[in-house]
């Protein structure tokens, strides 16, 4: 998912105290929000807010404690570091912010990770897939979508036909990277021909696929950006390349269907975010939640599954505050969640992770499979 940079400032506050209820006042409880609300990457943070601030006004309405309101604090983080690390000593002020969720890239999440440690802080990342988020050893970190490298190894235990010959594309140290090193190993595991093609910063697609078509692929895999690996697909194509395209989460946006659908057509795109509609356990859950936020995205459904998850751990083990949610997720167990099941391991990352399988054409996306089947997605 996303790898750039943030933009904004310390963030807009919810309303605190109480709040009236029937018979008395409520106290409210926060959860906080800490993504980029101004500048550039403002959109994806909002979507995330809202999806947030759906599911706190799911529960307030359709499951209402006699004792607690929830609602959403928010904390603009600006593209920066030290703004990241500084908003969770603000919400660490807070009493009434009992856990977080956040941040949207790599950069803002892994320099503010120390503090929502050392603030026993639960963090929920809803939108960072790079492998190092759970590979410093903090325990309060429970990552929702999944992990690079096991994205592109259940990727290719799930698309790769008998005798595939993959090719894998990627830029080394950018995102993309720990996909395409995934694929790789998990193919040759199964006794696939496999290789990796690194993809530089001004490397000309047409050189790349000459040295692509070298291999003579069956399978040839974009782990990487659309806007540089979008072009490398049409000059294998306009090279004589018949065989079959995959590519990572960062190409399933409607963005890449114009420029690249045709010379795509019929690609397999991996994501972690499932088909919500073929979940028949949310049909009511997720009527009303379009019917808050509109368009439902892969944002505003981890936003909407992180702020499920720290409430559902909060009514689970009757916490009284931060300290005591954190305990009640360390202690480990599953929950449902509208994108699905979950528990976690040691580092953070889910147990059993799964991807899921969309095939792209000029008209769009079309779900094809998830890579573990269950009865979760029709």
């Amino acid at each position: 998912m996303l790898r750039s940079h943030f933009l904004a400032g310390t963030g807009a506050l919810a309303i605190g105290g109480a709040v009236p209820g029937q018979g008395g006042f409520l106290q409210q409880i926060n959860l906080g929000v800490s993504v980029p609300l101004t500048g550039d990457l403002a959109h994806y943070g909002e979507q995330i807010v809202k999806g947030a601030q759906a599911c706190c006004d799911e529960t307030n309405r359709f499951t209402p404690s006699p004792t607690h309101w929830w609602a959403v604090r928010t904390f603009d983080d600006q593209n920066s570091p030290t703004v990241a690390t500084s908003n969770v000593f603000v919400a660490a002020s807070d009493p009434s912010v009992i856990g977080m969720i956040g941040n949207l890239t790599v950069e803002t999440t892994l320099a503010a990770l120390p503090q929502y440690a050392n603030a026993s802080f639960a963090l929920v990342v809803p939108s960072v897939t790079a492998d190092v988020i759970t590979a410093r050893g903090y325990r309060n970190v429970f990552r929702l979508p999944t992990k690079d490298s096991t994205e592109g190894q259940l990727y290719g235990r799930a698309a790769l036909s008998k005798g595939a010959n993959v090719v894998a594309l990627a830029t080394p140290g950018d995102y993309g990277a720990s996909i395409a090193n995934g694929l790789v190993a998990q193919a040759r595991t199964d006794k696939h021909d496999a290789s990796l093609v690194a993809v530089e910063e001004r490397s000309d697609p047409a050189d790349i696929a000459v040295i692509v078509l070298r291999s003579n692929p069956t399978h040839v895999f974009l782990a990487g950006k659309p806007d540089r690996f979008g072009p490398i697909a049409k000059a294998l194509r306009k090279r004589g390349f018949k065989g079959a395209f995959g590519a990572s989460d960062s190409f399933f946006t409607t963005a890449v269907i114009d420029p690249y659908g045709e010379a795509m057509d019929g690609a397999l795109v991996v994501t972690s975010t499932p088909p919500l509609e073929r979940i028949p356990t949310i049909v009511s859950l997720l009527r009303d939640f379009q019917g808050e936020v509109g368009e439902v995205t892969a944002f505003s459904a981890y936003g909407y599954a992180a702020a499920q998850l720290l409430i559902q751990a909060y009514g689970r083990g009757n916490a009284k505050d931060r300290f005591s949610l954190l305990t009640q997720l360390q202690q480990g167990g599953a929950y449902n969640l509208i994108v699905g099941q979950f528990g976690f391991n040691f580092n953070g990352d889910a147990s059993l992770p799964n991807v899921y399988l969309y095939e792209l054409s000029p008209k769009g996306f079309a779900f094809k499979k998830a890579a573990i089947p269950s009865g979760f997605v029709l």
